[in-house]
């Protein structure tokens, strides 16, 4: 059984081959496939717009503080959009809107920098929130431990004497404070079942997409990638999947099948039962590809994610489509420096972070965290510089257009 469709962007033709899985069951067979039989079109569609110029912040602040995570948006208290972008010392932002963003010189809330691998709390960067009602917001927490900062390191340092897993935090009063949602260690989500090994080249789950919530199965996903092969853990782009964002150990891992692996501290795991807990990467560009951003097109009425993959300058940002998050199409490139305006691509050295978001989701489709996008979405997409000093690092929003 085969079968081939063909999506355009921007004239570029690339085939994607369905995904068939075989199984016999009482003289029965079972074909999952992800079709895609429309052309889509992915335009820029009009001005960038300089949502936040880290060089602003030194002037304004006398401090070097830079977009090191993708941007995160959520709706907060009445007439106020919260934006979580930042690097281990975190500052606020606000605005009226998901384009207009001040950035706060005070720090909200800083890492807990424990030397100790097993707390899970060494270099925090507060990045996948999703927020409710009653101010109450849940971040997922990318956490490294660099074994070189905390003496903890014989030799060479990155990519070496490097880990990362993933905890979980909360504010109470939309995103103004946070605080670990539970004591540490126990706030830990996501983990691969190994622990720190220095000569170990960099490992573990890290990076999270934003938590989306499917319109499907009103469940919350999200993706997260492990850089290189660890024990049996494949390098690549994990999915899981939860229905309590307040619980740290409710989430679920896809097993290729399902989901049903369990992320546990691998100091306390019960030796020998590293297989467990071991996810199965799903058919996106591993080792060298994040997802950067997951969220649902209304539009496309597709899943549709945005891949980091070390883009250079002269190479592009790429995205896949999927119908159930676990299945993807061939990921193709659609937005890179020859996109840009020659007053934005002068200052790019290299370009990171990519993510889609709709300025008008709250409103247009009453989704206060912004993960469901209409035919006009913007992507935001950070640019690194050339100095700190002069043009430093932005955090930019692009406007696009799908057509199909």
């Amino acid at each position: 059984f085969s079968c081939k469709h063909q999506v355009i962007v921007s004239k570029l033709i690339i085939k994607m081959s369905c995904i068939s899985d075989i199984t016999t069951a009482m003289i029965a067979i079972v074909i999952l496939c992800v079709p895609y039989s429309s052309a889509i079109n992915v335009s820029v569609a009009g001005d960038v717009v300089d949502v936040w110029a880290a060089t602003d912040t030194l002037k304004k602040c006398k401090i070097i503080d830079v977009p090191d995570i993708p941007a995160r948006i959520f709706e907060g208290e009445p007439g106020v959009t919260h934006m979580i972008v930042g690097s281990t010392k975190f500052h606020w932002m606000t605005g009226p809107n998901a384009l207009n963003q001040t950035r706060n010189c005070s720090t909200a809330y800083n890492e807990t920098g424990s030397p100790n691998p097993a707390m899970f709390a060494g270099d925090e960067f507060l990045d996948s929130t999703h927020a409710f009602d009653n101010g109450t917001v849940y971040t997922l927490v990318h956490t490294e431990y660099p074994g070189n900062v905390y003496g903890n390191c014989t030799g060479p340092s990155y990519p070496h004497c490097w880990t990362v897993t993933i905890g979980l935090m909360v504010s109470h009063d939309f995103g103004y404070t946070w605080k670990h949602a539970l004591p540490p260690p126990n706030h830990l989500v996501f983990a691969v079942p190994y622990g720190y090994n220095q000569s170990q080249l960099a490992y573990g789950w890290g990076d999270p997409s934003n938590i989306i919530k499917s319109p499907k199965d009103n469940m919350y996903y999200v993706a997260f990638w492990n850089r290189n092969q660890v024990g049996l853990q494949a390098p690549g782009i994990c999915i899981a999947r939860t229905g309590d964002l307040t619980n740290p150990r409710s989430w679920r891992g896809w097993d290729g099948k399902d989901f049903t692996v369990t992320f546990v501290s691998p100091y306390t795991m019960k030796p020998g039962t590293e297989s467990d807990h071991i996810c199965t990467v799903v058919n996106l560009p591993a080792p060298q590809c994040a997802a950067m951003g997951m969220v649902w097109s209304t539009y496309l009425e597709k899943f549709v994610v945005t891949l980091d993959c070390g883009t250079q300058k002269g190479s592009s940002f790429q995205m896949a489509l999927s119908d159930d998050l676990v299945h993807w199409s061939e990921p193709f490139e659609f937005y890179g420096v020859d996109d840009m305006p020659a007053n934005v691509s002068k200052m790019v050295t290299s370009i990171s972070y990519p993510t889609f978001m709709d300025p008008t989701a709250p409103k247009a489709f009453q989704d206060r965290n912004f993960y469901t996008i209409g035919k006009n979405p913007y992507l935001y997409w950070v640019s690194i510089g050339h100095s700190p000093y002069t043009d430093g690092r932005h955090l930019w929003a692009t406007p696009m257009s799908f057509e199909k």
